[in-house]
């Protein structure tokens, strides 16, 4: 059995995914990690400016 990651080097997604034909996922697990990946960061302030030398 091949990883993703072999298989998309050698050209063998094809192979992979037939190895993984009867396998079933956990449709909610798969909807919260796509959440998790999606979601927006906590906004950061904004820098000040640098601030003048002659002030």
């Amino acid at each position: 059995m091949t990883n993703l990651k072999q298989a998309r080097n050698e050209g063998k997604l094809d192979q992979f995914i037939a190895e993984r034909e009867g396998e079933k996922a956990d449709p909610d697990a798969f909807n919260r990690a796509v959440q998790a990946m999606v979601q927006k960061s906590p906004a950061v302030p904004k820098a000040s400016s640098p601030r003048n030398p002659d002030d």
